[in-house]
């Protein structure tokens, strides 16, 4: 069973800080663990929607943090990054007269429900988790459903979960309990990031494969990627850079020296998709 998770990155973080006292954890293994809680077998795509500030907000340092732990996210294989320019309002109180700032990010609740939907729609997955406790997203949950695909919620503890949204997923998902699966108690790669969250990758196995057995499972990992593109073509940066698999190498430059060997020995063939981009596929013995 393929399963695709979508982050609501504002409540996620708001969550993960309040109830989870900004333990460090890892991206790769949270994500498997969600895999594993609704009985899937595979990541489809894992995609984190934020909002950004934009014009001076930029180059406040918060903003320099957050960009460069964005960046280690999409190099996590299987993740997905959509951003979106923060837009801020002011508000003022009747009582006493005194401006408040807000922000609202209805263009990225807009998209994360329109990705849901049309993912459902076209078969892309056969279950999603939704990280977000927002009620807002109930309808949108009630509607993935209605398209025969099952649909979950996580949180951290509970905590900020409406009960609409709750009572619209198929079950709730509690990240407190998957803590001691994907914590980062060294927090090796903290010192890059905005916070203590951690994404360094997929790690290594304990024993280094032969060079045959590292394009055995090349091409092992290849045919699957082909079968769950079925009916389409397989892009080649989408395979080096974001195909997740435990089996291979995350690093991107260590998939594309095995991928060249390969297409060299003629067991893989990289070709120009109708759109213009690379595509690779195995070619038949």
């Amino acid at each position: 069973m393929r399963v695709a998770l979508f982050f609501d990155g504002k409540n996620f973080y708001s969550g993960w800080k309040d109830r989870a006292a900004g333990r460090r954890i890892r991206f790769g293994r949270m994500s498997d663990w969600l895999v594993r809680q609704t009985g899937g077998a595979s990541l489809w795509g894992a995609y984190y929607y934020t909002g950004i500030e934009t014009g001076a907000g930029l180059n406040q340092e918060g903003q320099k943090r957050l960009a460069s732990f964005l960046h280690m996210l999409e190099l996590e294989p299987g993740f997905f990054v959509r951003r979106f320019a923060r837009k801020s309002k002011l508000l003022r109180c009747k009582s006493c007269g005194e401006e408040n700032r807000y922000t609202h990010d209805r263009e990225m609740d807009t998209q994360m429900v329109a990705d849901m939907l049309r993912l459902a729609a076209t078969n892309a997955f056969d279950a999603m988790v939704l990280i977000s406790g927002d009620g807002d997203h109930a309808p949108a949950v009630e509607a993935v459903r209605a398209l025969g695909k099952q649909a979950y919620v996580a949180t951290w503890g509970g905590g900020g979960l409406s009960s609409r949204l709750r009572q619209a997923a198929f079950n709730h998902l509690d990240l407190i309990k998957g803590m001691a699966s994907f914590e980062d108690a060294d927090g090796a790669a903290a010192s890059s990031l905005p916070s203590p969250v951690t994404s360094p990758g997929t790690p290594a196995p304990a024993t280094p494969m032969t060079p045959e057995d590292a394009a055995l499972v090349f091409m092992d990992e290849l045919k699957r990627a082909e079968h769950k593109f079925q009916g389409g073509y397989l892009g080649l940066n989408y395979f080096v850079t974001r195909w997740r698999s435990d089996r291979l190498d995350a690093s991107p430059d260590v998939r594309r020296r095995l991928l060249d060997r390969l297409a060299a020995e003629n067991k893989v063939e990289i070709y120009a998709a109708p759109d213009g981009t690379k595509a690779i596929k195995t070619k038949l013995a």
